[in-house]
């Protein structure tokens, strides 16, 4: 068993956990929220570290990432549990675990994720991802910094629900995050995803003034966060905070785990597609096959940079460094 960070011990062999917004205040014999960590006599035990459920080699672009290492492979791993609850989760059997959803395990240390890595062929680093990443802190702390001392590179794939301290520690070897910004209302948070809204902008900010890489993933649902005008807010706030720059994903929705709604209509995404583009250099449509929403284009002279179909990525007109060949505009961070 491992010790988790970030929690105060109580009276009576309660503990209180720190580690998100959540707070959770936890007694003997029970779990968390997140079902990932469990008071053990007063200590308070991450019962997920090492506890690998999935692991596969992905390309990068099905983070999704688009302007990190794009066309490259990356190991990705995740456990189970999340400190969210979303009634419309894509990955449900992981994030919601519980005896109705049995998975298999593969035991593992951080010294044998890396090392798989490494012998991995041509693959780039670590994906943190499938479930909430943040539930094992503790694993991914100590794995990250073993893949950063082989020059591999690390990727976290998040809700964002996190508190800032534990946050700082993952800045110091988390190269690239995919955010998941499910909508921009309080109301939605509090109803579909039983959580709040204000950490998850506050955990973007806080990586965006890092300099690390960002890029963030909206998944479109029918009715529940397609209005024009929640979405345009959504917007400025990403340009005006972040930066114009910051690749916005709009991903596809399917029916899911708790909500039974239809898919976003494909009419629904060209349109805030739109929407987004008048504000933001670098929008993307996932779960959807449209080649011209997936491809990278320069902001500046509108050459496309970068041609995607599915996951086969092919670099057109761009540098080793991220320029564009055409006319210099700097465009993909890490390349």
């Amino acid at each position: 068993m491992n010790e988790a960070l970030f929690y105060s011990k109580l009276d009576d062999n309660h503990v209180q956990c720190m580690l998100c917004p959540r707070y959770c205040h936890i007694e003997p014999g029970y779990f968390g929220n997140c079902h990932a960590r469990k008071n053990c006599d007063g200590q308070l035990i991450s019962t997920v570290y090492g506890k690998l459920a999935a692991i596969n080699t992905d390309p990068i672009e099905k983070k999704p990432l688009y302007h990190f290492f794009p066309g490259r492979e990356i190991l990705s791993v995740g456990t189970t549990g999340c400190n969210l609850h979303c009634v419309f989760c894509q990955n449900f059997k992981l994030s919601q675990y519980d005896n109705h959803y049995p998975v298999m395990i593969k035991n593992s240390t951080p010294e044998e994720l890396a090392n798989q890595s490494m012998a991995a062929v041509k693959n780039l680093g670590v994906a943190f991802t499938y479930n909430e990443p943040f539930v094992n802190f503790e694993f991914m702390v100590k794995a990250s910094e073993l893949i950063k001392q082989n020059n591999q590179h690390t990727v976290m794939v998040s809700n964002g629900y996190m508190n800032a301290e534990p946050l700082s520690i993952l800045l110091e070897n988390i190269d690239a995050f995919n955010i998941d910004l499910k909508a921009f209302s309080e109301k939605f948070y509090r109803k579909y995803s039983k959580a709040t809204l204000k950490p998850v902008l506050e955990t973007i900010l806080k990586i965006a003034q890092s300099g690390k890489h960002l890029e963030i993933t909206n998944l479109v649902i029918p009715t529940l966060n397609d209005e024009d005008d929640e979405f345009e807010k959504m917007c400025d706030w990403i340009a005006n905070e972040t930066g114009k720059n910051t690749v916005l994903h709009l991903s596809r929705f399917f029916p899911r785990y708790e909500l039974n709604q239809y898919p976003t209509p494909v009419e629904t995404l060209f349109h805030l597609y739109d929407v987004a583009k008048k504000k933001l250099n670098h929008v993307y449509i996932g779960n959807l096959a449209t080649a011209i929403h997936s491809n990278t284009y320069c902001p500046t002279c509108k050459t496309m940079l970068i041609e995607r179909t599915y996951y086969r990525v092919k670099l057109n007109a761009i540098d080793s460094d991220g320029k564009c060949t055409t006319c210099g505009t700097p465009v993909i961070s890490h390349c």
